[in-house]
Protein backbone atom coordinates (compact mmCIF):
# COMPACT_ATOMS: atom_id res chain seq x y z
CA UNK A 1 0.00 0.00 0.00
CA UNK A 2 1.18 3.26 -0.52
CA UNK A 3 2.22 5.44 2.57
CA UNK A 4 1.83 8.63 1.73
CA UNK A 5 1.07 11.21 -1.94
CA UNK A 6 0.90 14.73 -3.02
CA UNK A 7 -2.70 15.80 -2.10
CA UNK A 8 -1.80 18.33 -4.20
CA UNK A 9 -2.06 16.08 -7.40
CA UNK A 10 -5.17 15.96 -9.70
CA UNK A 11 -7.29 14.06 -8.54
CA UNK A 12 -6.30 12.24 -6.04
CA UNK A 13 -9.35 12.30 -3.56
CA UNK A 14 -12.58 12.34 -4.37
CA UNK A 15 -16.69 10.97 -3.10
CA UNK A 16 -19.62 8.66 -3.79
CA UNK A 17 -21.68 9.56 -0.62
CA UNK A 18 -25.04 8.68 -2.55
CA UNK A 19 -27.25 5.97 -1.38
CA UNK A 20 -27.35 2.87 -3.00
CA UNK A 21 -30.76 3.46 -4.38
CA UNK A 22 -29.97 6.42 -6.11
CA UNK A 23 -26.66 5.10 -7.59
CA UNK A 24 -29.01 2.67 -9.27
CA UNK A 25 -31.53 5.12 -10.23
CA UNK A 26 -28.98 6.91 -12.46
CA UNK A 27 -27.06 4.18 -13.79
CA UNK A 28 -28.41 1.81 -15.72
CA UNK A 29 -26.19 -1.41 -13.99
CA UNK A 30 -25.76 -3.84 -11.31
CA UNK A 31 -24.42 -3.86 -7.77
CA UNK A 32 -22.13 -6.55 -8.48
CA UNK A 33 -20.40 -5.59 -4.77
CA UNK A 34 -21.86 -4.88 -1.38
CA UNK A 35 -22.10 -0.96 -1.39
CA UNK A 36 -20.43 1.31 1.26
CA UNK A 37 -20.58 5.09 0.86
CA UNK A 38 -17.71 6.79 1.01
CA UNK A 39 -16.66 10.82 1.97
CA UNK A 40 -13.42 10.81 1.38
CA UNK A 41 -11.96 7.96 -1.39
CA UNK A 42 -8.12 8.50 -1.63
CA UNK A 43 -5.40 6.14 -3.12
CA UNK A 44 -5.10 2.95 -2.77
CA UNK A 45 -9.22 2.78 -1.29
CA UNK A 46 -11.83 0.38 -2.89
CA UNK A 47 -14.25 2.49 -5.74
CA UNK A 48 -16.83 1.89 -7.45
CA UNK A 49 -16.20 1.03 -11.77
CA UNK A 50 -18.19 -0.15 -14.60
CA UNK A 51 -15.75 -1.86 -16.74
CA UNK A 52 -15.56 -1.98 -21.03
CA UNK A 53 -15.17 -6.03 -20.25
CA UNK A 54 -18.67 -5.94 -17.92
CA UNK A 55 -20.70 -2.69 -18.97
CA UNK A 56 -23.38 -4.48 -17.09
CA UNK A 57 -21.71 -4.49 -13.44
CA UNK A 58 -20.62 -1.99 -11.01
CA UNK A 59 -17.21 -3.36 -9.52
CA UNK A 60 -15.26 -2.20 -6.55
CA UNK A 61 -11.64 -1.88 -7.23
CA UNK A 62 -8.79 -0.23 -5.64
CA UNK A 63 -7.88 3.63 -6.38
CA UNK A 64 -4.48 3.48 -8.42
CA UNK A 65 -3.57 1.19 -10.94
CA UNK A 66 -1.20 -1.25 -10.26
CA UNK A 67 0.56 -2.50 -13.77
CA UNK A 68 -0.44 -6.25 -14.68
CA UNK A 69 3.23 -6.95 -14.58
CA UNK A 70 4.69 -5.46 -11.17
CA UNK A 71 5.97 -7.75 -8.92
CA UNK A 72 3.40 -6.80 -6.32
CA UNK A 73 0.50 -4.39 -5.51
CA UNK A 74 2.45 -1.99 -3.82
CA UNK A 75 1.97 1.64 -5.40
CA UNK A 76 5.73 3.44 -5.97
CA UNK A 77 4.61 5.98 -8.29
CA UNK A 78 1.54 7.96 -9.60
CA UNK A 79 -1.34 5.83 -11.63
CA UNK A 80 -4.09 7.37 -10.07
CA UNK A 81 -3.79 10.05 -12.62
CA UNK A 82 -3.59 9.76 -16.57
CA UNK A 83 -3.09 12.84 -17.97
CA UNK A 84 -4.87 11.66 -21.50
CA UNK A 85 -3.16 13.59 -24.05
CA UNK A 86 -0.04 11.39 -22.76
CA UNK A 87 -1.91 8.04 -22.69
CA UNK A 88 -0.19 6.19 -25.87
CA UNK A 89 3.31 7.34 -24.49
CA UNK A 90 3.30 5.20 -21.30
CA UNK A 91 4.41 1.51 -21.10
CA UNK A 92 1.67 1.52 -18.27
CA UNK A 93 -1.43 3.01 -20.08
CA UNK A 94 -0.70 3.10 -23.71
CA UNK A 95 -1.40 -1.62 -23.69
CA UNK A 96 -4.42 -0.45 -21.68
CA UNK A 97 -5.98 2.19 -24.46
CA UNK A 98 -5.06 -0.38 -27.36
CA UNK A 99 -7.28 -3.59 -25.47
CA UNK A 100 -10.18 -0.91 -24.81
CA UNK A 101 -9.53 -1.53 -21.09
CA UNK A 102 -12.02 1.56 -20.52
CA UNK A 103 -13.93 2.08 -17.22
CA UNK A 104 -16.71 4.59 -15.78
CA UNK A 105 -15.24 5.92 -11.94
CA UNK A 106 -18.31 6.17 -10.13
CA UNK A 107 -18.74 9.64 -8.13
CA UNK A 108 -20.58 12.21 -6.61
CA UNK A 109 -17.95 14.87 -6.35
CA UNK A 110 -14.65 15.26 -6.13
CA UNK A 111 -12.15 17.63 -3.87
CA UNK A 112 -9.22 20.27 -4.72
CA UNK A 113 -6.98 22.27 -2.93
CA UNK A 114 -5.75 25.78 -3.10
CA UNK A 115 -2.78 26.81 -1.61
CA UNK A 116 -3.07 29.96 0.75
CA UNK A 117 -0.16 31.59 2.61
CA UNK A 118 1.41 27.81 3.24
CA UNK A 119 -2.43 26.60 4.06
CA UNK A 120 -4.11 23.52 2.11
CA UNK A 121 -8.15 24.98 1.16
CA UNK A 122 -10.28 21.85 0.12
CA UNK A 123 -12.74 22.82 -2.22
CA UNK A 124 -15.19 20.25 -3.16
CA UNK A 125 -16.78 19.89 -6.72
CA UNK A 126 -20.19 19.00 -7.93
CA UNK A 127 -22.62 18.51 -10.93
CA UNK A 128 -25.85 19.96 -9.70
CA UNK A 129 -28.70 18.17 -10.85
CA UNK A 130 -26.85 14.66 -10.83
CA UNK A 131 -26.59 12.62 -7.92
CA UNK A 132 -23.85 11.04 -9.39
CA UNK A 133 -21.77 11.34 -12.36
CA UNK A 134 -19.17 8.88 -13.91
CA UNK A 135 -15.41 10.10 -15.14
CA UNK A 136 -13.20 8.42 -17.70
CA UNK A 137 -11.05 5.88 -16.23
CA UNK A 138 -8.67 2.91 -16.73
CA UNK A 139 -8.28 -0.69 -15.44
CA UNK A 140 -5.64 -3.29 -14.40
CA UNK A 141 -5.77 -7.00 -13.28
CA UNK A 142 -2.67 -8.13 -11.57
CA UNK A 143 -2.52 -11.71 -10.60
CA UNK A 144 -0.57 -12.97 -7.47
CA UNK A 145 2.11 -14.47 -8.60
CA UNK A 146 2.27 -17.28 -5.07
CA UNK A 147 -1.80 -17.30 -4.53
CA UNK A 148 -3.04 -16.80 -7.69
CA UNK A 149 -5.44 -13.77 -6.33
CA UNK A 150 -7.17 -10.86 -8.66
CA UNK A 151 -6.19 -7.60 -7.67
CA UNK A 152 -8.38 -4.90 -10.01
CA UNK A 153 -7.08 -0.98 -9.62
CA UNK A 154 -8.37 1.60 -11.75
CA UNK A 155 -7.23 5.35 -12.68
CA UNK A 156 -8.87 8.36 -13.70
CA UNK A 157 -8.33 10.51 -16.79
CA UNK A 158 -7.50 14.00 -16.57
CA UNK A 159 -7.45 17.14 -19.00
CA UNK A 160 -6.44 20.72 -19.03
CA UNK A 161 -9.22 22.30 -16.38
CA UNK A 162 -12.14 24.18 -17.07
CA UNK A 163 -11.78 27.88 -14.98
CA UNK A 164 -13.88 26.89 -12.18
CA UNK A 165 -11.41 23.76 -11.34
CA UNK A 166 -8.18 25.87 -12.36
CA UNK A 167 -9.06 28.98 -10.94
CA UNK A 168 -8.10 26.79 -7.25
CA UNK A 169 -5.92 24.03 -9.00
CA UNK A 170 -2.73 25.21 -9.25
CA UNK A 171 -1.98 22.47 -12.35
CA UNK A 172 -5.04 23.91 -14.01
CA UNK A 173 -5.83 19.67 -14.44
CA UNK A 174 -9.48 17.81 -13.64
CA UNK A 175 -10.88 14.64 -14.21
CA UNK A 176 -12.40 13.58 -17.50
CA UNK A 177 -15.98 13.98 -16.62
CA UNK A 178 -18.39 12.16 -18.74
CA UNK A 179 -21.69 13.93 -20.36
CA UNK A 180 -24.28 10.93 -19.56
CA UNK A 181 -24.64 10.44 -23.32
CA UNK A 182 -20.86 9.61 -23.98
CA UNK A 183 -20.47 6.72 -21.01
CA UNK A 184 -21.45 4.19 -23.44
CA UNK A 185 -18.67 5.33 -25.89
CA UNK A 186 -16.03 5.18 -23.57
CA UNK A 187 -17.06 1.60 -22.66
CA UNK A 188 -17.46 0.36 -26.36
CA UNK A 189 -14.70 -1.77 -27.41
CA UNK A 190 -14.89 -1.30 -30.94
CA UNK A 191 -14.46 2.61 -30.51
CA UNK A 192 -11.50 4.19 -32.71
CA UNK A 193 -8.94 5.81 -30.11
CA UNK A 194 -9.82 9.23 -31.98
CA UNK A 195 -13.64 8.54 -30.57
CA UNK A 196 -12.27 8.06 -27.49
CA UNK A 197 -9.84 10.95 -26.81
CA UNK A 198 -12.25 13.03 -28.30
CA UNK A 199 -14.33 12.93 -24.81
CA UNK A 200 -11.36 13.76 -22.91
CA UNK A 201 -12.17 17.50 -22.65
CA UNK A 202 -13.03 20.00 -19.58
CA UNK A 203 -16.40 19.74 -18.56
CA UNK A 204 -18.58 23.14 -19.14
CA UNK A 205 -18.35 25.39 -16.25
CA UNK A 206 -22.40 26.37 -16.13
CA UNK A 207 -22.70 22.64 -15.37
CA UNK A 208 -20.57 22.16 -12.07
CA UNK A 209 -20.08 24.07 -8.61
CA UNK A 210 -17.79 24.02 -6.18
CA UNK A 211 -17.46 25.01 -2.34
CA UNK A 212 -15.20 25.53 0.73
CA UNK A 213 -15.13 22.58 2.92
CA UNK A 214 -13.27 22.40 6.30
CA UNK A 215 -9.58 21.14 5.94
CA UNK A 216 -10.35 18.15 8.46
CA UNK A 217 -10.96 16.26 4.97
CA UNK A 218 -7.05 17.06 4.27
CA UNK A 219 -5.88 13.70 6.23
CA UNK A 220 -5.92 10.54 4.45
CA UNK A 221 -8.25 7.79 6.67
CA UNK A 222 -6.65 5.43 8.10
CA UNK A 223 -7.78 1.56 9.56
CA UNK A 224 -6.32 3.33 13.11
CA UNK A 225 -7.58 6.64 12.29
CA UNK A 226 -10.26 6.93 10.24
CA UNK A 227 -11.51 10.09 8.66
CA UNK A 228 -14.72 9.34 6.39
CA UNK A 229 -17.92 11.27 8.40
CA UNK A 230 -19.93 13.01 5.71
CA UNK A 231 -19.38 16.13 7.33
CA UNK A 232 -16.23 16.39 5.11
CA UNK A 233 -18.82 17.51 2.37
CA UNK A 234 -20.84 19.83 3.79
CA UNK A 235 -20.05 23.72 3.08
CA UNK A 236 -17.53 25.54 5.46
CA UNK A 237 -19.33 27.28 7.52
CA UNK A 238 -16.70 28.82 10.76
CA UNK A 239 -13.81 31.37 10.47
CA UNK A 240 -11.80 29.54 12.89
CA UNK A 241 -9.85 28.44 9.52
CA UNK A 242 -7.56 30.90 6.93
CA UNK A 243 -10.10 32.34 5.01
CA UNK A 244 -9.78 32.02 1.44
CA UNK A 245 -8.92 34.73 -1.02
CA UNK A 246 -11.39 36.48 -2.79
CA UNK A 247 -11.21 35.42 -6.55
CA UNK A 248 -11.42 37.62 -9.68
CA UNK A 249 -15.06 37.88 -11.20
CA UNK A 250 -14.16 37.13 -15.03
CA UNK A 251 -15.07 40.56 -17.04
CA UNK A 252 -18.39 40.20 -19.03
CA UNK A 253 -17.46 40.78 -22.87
CA UNK A 254 -18.92 44.39 -23.48
CA UNK A 255 -21.82 44.59 -25.77
CA UNK A 256 -20.97 45.93 -29.62
CA UNK A 257 -21.87 49.18 -29.77
CA UNK A 258 -23.82 49.92 -33.20
CA UNK A 259 -21.59 52.01 -35.68
CA UNK A 260 -23.47 55.25 -37.30
CA UNK A 261 -22.13 55.61 -41.00
CA UNK A 262 -20.95 58.94 -41.15
CA UNK A 263 -21.55 61.53 -43.61
CA UNK A 264 -19.74 61.82 -46.90
CA UNK A 265 -16.39 63.69 -46.33
CA UNK A 266 -16.30 67.01 -48.05
CA UNK A 267 -12.98 67.52 -47.29
CA UNK A 268 -10.34 67.30 -50.30
CA UNK A 269 -8.14 64.53 -48.85
CA UNK A 270 -7.69 61.53 -50.91
CA UNK A 271 -10.23 58.43 -50.39
CA UNK A 272 -7.73 55.54 -48.91
CA UNK A 273 -9.49 52.80 -49.32
CA UNK A 274 -11.12 53.18 -52.78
Amino acid sequence: MLSSYNSEDMCARYTLTAEEKQVLKENPYQLADAYEPDSNIAVTNPGYVVTSDEPSLIQKMHFGIVPHDAETNTLTYDTWNIRSEEVMEKKTYRPLMKFRKTCLVVMDSFYEWQTVNGQKLPYRFTVPGRKTFCCAGLWSRWVDPVTGEEYDTFGIMTCKANDLVGEIHEKKRMPVILHKTDERLWLNKKASLEELFALCVPFPDKLMDRYRVSQKVNRVSTKKIPNKGIELTLPLNTDEEPAAPILPKKAEPKKATPKVPKKPDQSNEPDLFS
